[in-house]
C-alpha cells in the first residue's frame, strides 16, 4: 500500500512570509504506487469554504522534482515564495502524478497568522 501521511499539521507562518517548503523520498521496491516515474507534483492550500486560496505545481513553479525515477521519488516544496494567503486556517494537500495516476498522498492543515509587521 502506498505511503499516505494525512493530517500533518505544517508550522503557523505569518501571511505573506516565507515559508519554510519541506523535501518529501519515498524509497520502495515492492509497492506498485510507485512502480512509475513520478510527472508532477502538485501542493495547494484550500481556505475554509474549500477553495483553492493557492498552489505551487512542479510544471509551473515552486515545486522541484529531484528524482522521477519509479520506486525512488524525491522532490522539494521550494522555501522560497511567499504564501500569498490572509490570515486563517487552512488545509493542504501534495498530489503526485506517475503516469496518469493522480494521488494525495500527503495532507494536513497549516495556520496562517497575521502579519504582525504589516
Amino acid at each position: 500500500m502506498a505511503c499516505q501521511l494525512k493530517n500533518i499539521t505544517l508550522e503557523p507562518v505569518a501571511s505573506g512570509e516565507t515559508w519554510g517548503g519541506l523535501t518529501f523520498t519515498i524509497d520502495s521496491s515492492d509497492d506498485t504506487a510507485y512502480a512509475a516515474a513520478l510527472t508532477k507534483v502538485r501542493m495547494s492550500w484550500r481556505n475554509s469554504a474549500g477553495t483553492v486560496a493557492q498552489a505551487l505545481d512542479s510544471n509551473g513553479g515552486g515545486i522541484t522534482i529531484e528524482v522521477a525515477t519509479a520506486y525512488a521519488w524525491s522532490f522539494t516544496v521550494e522555501p522560497t515564495g511567499a504564501l500569498a494567503l490572509p490570515a486563517g486556517y487552512y488545509t493542504w494537500a501534495i498530489e503526485t502524478t506517475a503516469g496518469v495516476v493522480d494521488k494525495d498522498l500527503l495532507s494536513g492543515t497549516q495556520q496562517i497568522t497575521t502579519d504582525p509587521h504589516a
